[in-house]
């Protein structure tokens, strides 16, 4: 029975992928994990967790969207046989720059503070009103996450966001272009700064797979469900 791991993203669960597996052929053995169960004190040490389980049972098919993306790249970057095939939905490689680096450390430990001194209802309130979940505000979905998300461990979500920032975490756009060949990385085509991050990266791995999803946003698991079913049964047939 082939086997497919899937790590959900920042104030997220488990429950994020549960209409992408109603979707997915029942033959298929999923696991959905959570990222609580990972610690997160930072990407590189989540991804360490997560090696450790994938060690003990391997999959075929390692699946991580958006922050669970980042965990699913810096896995196998360092232990490539651990993730025969790679699906990143919505998921950046990293920051380069030294400057950018800095203030996306500084903004995230600014959310932090913000999410141990107002809550979750205020901080979900604000994080939601970003540009890039515009098309995720207009989902039949959008209403019953954010009330999952309201009742997330603020303290939790709040280290999570300043240890795991992209500004403390190793860019990994090597690591991909080395990885390219076994990866399928999947954007919504209304997601701007996603398209515009993968062309690039699909402009220097050839190999790379890229997916555009019409007319979904940054949220793909909730946002469009059959098509990442789609394309994790596609990577399962190239694992074969």
């Amino acid at each position: 029975m082939s086997r497919v791991v899937l790590v959900h993203g920042f104030l997220g669960s488990p429950v994020d992928w549960s209409d992408v597996r109603a979707q997915l052929n029942p033959a298929i053995n999923c696991e959905c994990v959570s990222l609580r169960d990972l610690g997160c004190a930072s990407i590189a040490g989540a991804a360490d967790t997560l090696a450790i389980q994938l060690a003990k049972n391997p999959c075929d098919v390692l699946v991580g969207y958006s922050m669970g993306g980042r965990i699913a790249l810096e896995l196998a970057s360092k232990q490539p046989e651990l993730a025969p095939r790679l699906v990143l939905f919505s998921t950046s490689t990293g920051l380069h720059d030294a400057d950018e680096r800095n203030a996306r450390a500084q903004q995230d430990d600014a959310r932090a503070v913000d999410l141990r001194e107002h809550g979750m209802l205020e901080f979900t309130r604000r994080w939601y009103e970003l540009p890039m979940f515009a098309q995720f505000r207009a989902h039949a979905s959008f209403a019953r996450a954010r009330a999952r998300r309201v009742i997330g461990d603020a303290e939790f979500w709040a280290g999570c966001v300043a240890s795991c920032s992209p500004g403390r975490t190793e860019c990994r756009s090597n690591d991909l272009a080395r990885l390219a060949s076994r990866t399928i990385m999947a954007v919504g085509d209304r997601d701007d700064y996603y398209v515009a991050f993968a062309l690039r990266a699909a402009s220097l791995a050839p190999t790379l797979t890229v997916e555009m999803i019409a007319g979904a946003g940054h949220v793909l698991p909730l946002e469009a469900p059959s098509a990442c079913a789609d394309i994790i049964e596609r990577a399962l047939e190239s694992s074969t």
